[in-house]
């Protein structure tokens, strides 16, 4: 059955803050700006590998200790500042100058493949040409061809909310200045030699 949607910008955006939110809602606190990285978890943030940014989501003790394993950085499991998560967020940025070197010493997919068959969530950071090629990208239509009038054939974005019985698709190209104002003109009842006597005093 059909009914009413009430979707805004406003709380669409909102929602995106997510754990931030909940937290100032139940303390009163707030992290302030901390960049990639996560307010109350790490080393969960973005790494550059020796050729792409990497993401490292390690989201709890375990994680830490298999991670380092992988990463040769044994040693820190011990280290008291970084035992616990508690621990490793107020030492952050000291856990960021051993880790940083290390992670640089590696292709960023190496890591992938290394730490995700260790159970340590991580994912590359993908330039903006990498995430259109994705092959997921195409078989998702997510990319399709339209005719520009200035361009000619041009490729967009598709559409991401997917319909089941109302499929949506980009039916135009996106409009030159002025492209539809003679046909939108016509629409709404205005005959052509009103149009034209419009265009010649410059008022469409």
């Amino acid at each position: 059955r059909g009914q009413f949607v009430d979707i805004s910008m406003l709380d669409g955006v909102l929602s995106l803050l997510s754990y931030h939110a909940s937290t100032y809602l139940t303390t009163g606190a707030t992290s302030g700006r901390v960049g990639n990285r996560h307010a109350t978890i790490a080393p969960y943030e973005t790494f550059m590998a020796c050729d792409g940014e990497l993401f490292l989501a390690v989201g709890n003790d375990e994680q830490f200790a298999r991670f380092c394993r992988v990463a040769g950085l044994d040693d820190l499991v011990q280290d008291p500042r970084f035992t616990t998560n508690p621990l490793r967020v107020t030492h952050a940025q000291a856990l960021r100058t051993y880790l940083v070197p290390v992670l640089a010493g590696r292709p960023r997919q190496e890591w992938i493949e290394t730490l995700t068959a260790a159970g340590v969530p991580c994912g590359g950071v993908r330039t903006v040409p990498e995430a259109l090629s994705d092959p997921q990208v195409r078989a998702r239509h997510m990319i399709e061809a339209v005719e520009h009038a200035a361009l000619g054939t041009i490729a967009v974005l598709g559409v991401p909310i997917k319909l089941s019985e109302t499929t949506g698709t980009v039916r135009t190209a996106p409009p030159t200045l002025g492209q539809h104002t003679g046909q939108i003109l016509r629409e709404i009842g205005i005959d052509p030699a009103a149009i034209q006597e419009l265009r010649q005093r410059k008022v469409v």
